[in-house]
């Protein structure tokens, strides 16, 4: 079982019954995927680019990224129907912990300047978005290995929660946002 899961069983499901005096363990939140998506953009308009991209991902997700294709042709912007224009990898279970994980403990460590994630970046429903600006943060990878540098969007699907239960969850899960609000 992965470490962060454990952890979430035997020490969060408890502080969030005692904080929202819910008994009922289904009506808890719980993180139900996490989607992580590249944008191909003019950098990556070369198959042998995209390819690297792909399997930079792979590497860093432990999962093939689906490619999202356009459906139209926008000629200003260089666009032609059925074009890579970005992958994207939605992770869920084992793997998911896995990866928030070794976001939180390795990779946020490494980010330069990192202050810690903003509370605005939780949304109403719960959800937390935000962007990581370089893709070597995570140690799997090398800047040999990949001549560019690409950035990428998380997505954290929260379920059954609100921003203060998003935020209290993450919290117990050692989250590290940002002190300002």
């Amino acid at each position: 079982m992965a470490r962060l899961k454990e952890h979430y069983q035997q020490t969060v499901v408890p502080a969030l019954q005692e904080k929202f005096g819910d008994e009922n363990v289904n009506a808890l939140p719980y993180i139900r995927k996490i989607t992580v998506n590249v944008g191909t953009g003019k950098h990556f308009r070369e198959a042998d680019q995209s390819a690297k991209v792909e399997q930079a991902l792979k590497v860093i997700t432990g999962q093939k990224p689906v490619e999202r294709k356009t459906n139209k042709s926008i000629s200003q912007f260089r666009l032609r129907s059925g074009m890579t224009v970005a992958q994207m990898v939605t992770l869920r279970g084992d793997r998911m912990y896995d990866f928030l994980d070794r976001l939180i403990t390795i990779a946020f460590p490494r980010t330069r300047d990192f202050r810690g994630i903003g509370l605005q970046k939780i949304d109403e429903h719960g959800n937390l978005n935000f962007g990581i600006p370089e893709h070597n943060i995570f140690p799997e990878l090398s800047n040999e290995e990949l001549e560019i540098s690409f950035g990428m969007q998380v997505n954290i699907t929260v379920v059954n929660s609100d921003a203060e239960k998003t935020r209290f969850l993450l919290e117990q899960m050692n989250f590290p946002f940002s002190n300002q609000a």
